[in-house]
């Protein structure tokens, strides 16, 4: 069973030997961003940290060795993760009617220790589906019929029974709240951005040319989609990732960091336990770029909105990753035709 939990624990900011705390605080930066862009369908690379606890806490987990795979996963040699963006659907009066929202991205990461490599397939949200229980439907009506637990089996049904040994989900609160405690991002806006959805509580109005953004501005411009498909968007949300990266090179941001970490955390639910959560980080950032696979699964056209699973491709793709073993033959319970 997957069992999520909400931190309401606060730390103390301590200053360790210079030193040191500037590496562990960059490694803490990389976690962050890195998470927030598999939640947004970005490149892997930029590390969000989605876990629990405090900037004190990381730094004796990493002194004491706990954050090594093999102490935070024991007997393991791979790990798979399950990460979603999901928010809260408030009503005019912003009160919140529906806390199991529609999940905007999907995207299974799987962490290989013994290869030293990671594979992040993302889903589109539009993916037709068969959800336990409820017959056919997009993949991301999943949350709001079962929540966590639903959408984790059925992403597991579609892909052919994999095992998922952890969830991540992080509200776009936490994104948007992390953007304004580091001071906004500057980046260039391609073309007028313009969306208003009351039931999600979701207003974009951007014009094109270069802008700082704050944090509603951005979320705005990394979700919008009004006339564009998910390929889209996704090339957005990499290149505000780059954004945000040079962002965090600015030594003004360090003096940011407890702000940024308590944004972060405080919408953040997840299996995994904090040191676990460092461990990925900084597995992840000791690998080559070679070594870090991004792809989409493939999907073509059905009726209306509907997105069909390519179903040979898909199954090539995800042996090619690591997800499927080479003599697997059954691809789920996709439909043959539609």
């Amino acid at each position: 069973m997957v069992t999520l939990r909400r931190d309401g624990q606060r730390g103390r900011w301590r200053r360790p030997a210079r030193r040191r705390a500037r590496r562990i605080l960059w490694t803490i930066f990389w976690v962050i961003f890195w998470l927030c862009g598999l939640l947004l369908g970005a490149a892997l690379g930029y590390l969000s940290f989605a876990g629990e606890g405090s900037v004190r806490r990381a730094i004796i987990a990493y002194v004491r060795g706990e954050t090594k795979p093999e102490v935070a996963f024991p007997a393991q040699d791979t790990v798979t993760v399950l990460v979603v963006g999901a928010d809260e659907n408030r009503d005019r009066r912003k009160r919140v009617v529906q806390t199991a929202a529609r999940t905007d991205t999907i995207m299974l990461a799987r962490f290989d220790f013994r290869n030293r490599r990671i594979d992040a397939l993302s889903i589109p949200r539009d993916t037709l589906v068969r959800i336990p229980r409820h017959g056919w439907g997009k993949i991301n009506a999943a949350h709001v019929l079962g929540g966590p637990q639903l959408l984790t089996e059925t992403v597991s049904t579609l892909l052919g029974n994999i095992k998922i040994d952890h969830l991540v989900i992080v509200s776009y609160k936490a994104f948007e709240e992390a953007v304004d405690a580091m001071g906004g991002v500057t980046i260039e806006v391609e073309k007028p951005m313009h969306y208003h959805d009351n039931w999600g509580d979701l207003h974009i109005d951007l014009e094109p040319g270069v802008q700082h953004l704050n944090g509603k501005q951005a979320l705005g411009y990394v979700r919008f989609r009004h006339t564009d498909s998910d390929f889209h968007r996704i090339e957005r949300q990499q290149k505000f990732l780059r954004a945000v990266k040079e962002r965090l090179k600015l030594p003004s941001v360090w003096m940011r960091a407890p702000y940024i970490l308590n944004a972060a955390l405080r919408n953040t639910r997840t299996t995994l336990e904090y040191e676990q959560i460092l461990a990925l980080a900084l597995f992840a950032r000791e690998l080559p770029q070679e070594n870090i696979r991004t792809e989409t699964l493939p999907v073509r056209n059905g009726r209306g909105t509907d997105l069909i699973v390519k179903r040979e491709e898909a199954a090539q793709l995800l042996r090619e990753m690591g997800f499927w073993s080479d003599n697997q033959l059954s691809y789920g319970h996709l439909p043959s035709s539609q």
